[in-house]
């Protein structure tokens, strides 16, 4: 029930993030950023899309896919383990470009990690 719970915090996180800086773009407004960060900077970097294709997006079907698999009682197997484990590489990778490259930090991308984290550790550990 956790591994739900975290899936649809992950999918609402991922979906408002996807909308905040979608307004950004069309409206010159810049996004919430709860530590007060730049979250429309770290969003709408090159580091923002992968393989084309938005970040958010990619997170959003990834926490759908994972959260139908623990509805329909779908016990961790070898693919959902991989899963997760792809899901907190790639989210340290992007904590290491906020850090490191960008020197800006998005809350929101945070939260993010933080609960791939969590998911990670119920999972697979």
């Amino acid at each position: 029930m956790i591994i739900l719970l975290l899936c649809i915090l992950g999918f609402l996180n991922a979906f408002y993030l996807y909308f905040q800086y979608k307004r950004e773009v069309a409206t010159g407004r810049k996004m919430f950023c709860l530590i007060g960060g730049d979250c429309g900077a770290v969003v709408g970097s090159k580091y923002g899309r992968t393989f084309g294709i938005k970040n958010e997006i990619t997170g959003m079907v990834y926490y759908f896919l994972l959260a139908f698999s623990q509805f329909f009682g779908q016990n961790p197997n070898i693919f959902i383990t991989i899963g997760v484990s792809v899901a907190l590489i790639f989210s340290f990778y992007l904590l290491f470009v906020q850090i490191v490259i960008l020197r800006k930090f998005c809350s929101w991308c945070l939260i993010a990690i933080g609960i791939n984290t969590l998911l990670a550790y119920l999972i697979v550990i």
